[in-house]
């Protein structure tokens, strides 16, 4: 993280699968980016994981926030973000035959 911006945060999955822990950090640091209020709240959207939205911390900690989670299909990441998986699976492909 030596390269990162001032205010990132890091975490770590050796399976490279998300936790709920892992999911609630980031979720608290996006709290604090984007200072939802209920005279403008936000609509972030996540991948259908469990791990995003099937736990009371992170669903209290939603309302409490005024964000409102959209939650996509699971299995559906190519259909829903095809930039994402077209175009930028190909960057990060070659940019990790570089390196």
């Amino acid at each position: 993280m030596d390269v990162a911006p001032a205010d990132s945060i890091e975490a770590l999955r050796l399976s490279g699968w998300i936790e709920t822990y892992v999911f609630t950090k980031w979720f608290d640091h996006f709290f604090h980016f984007t200072k939802p209020s209920a005279d403008d709240p936000v609509l972030p959207r996540v991948y259908g994981h469990y791990s995003h939205t099937e736990t009371l911390d992170v669903v209290d900690k939603a309302m409490e926030h005024n964000v409102a989670i959209a939650s996509l299909p699971p299995h559906s990441k190519h259909k829903m973000q095809s930039l994402d998986v077209g175009f930028m699976k190909s960057v990060t492909y070659i940019m990790h035959k570089k390196l």
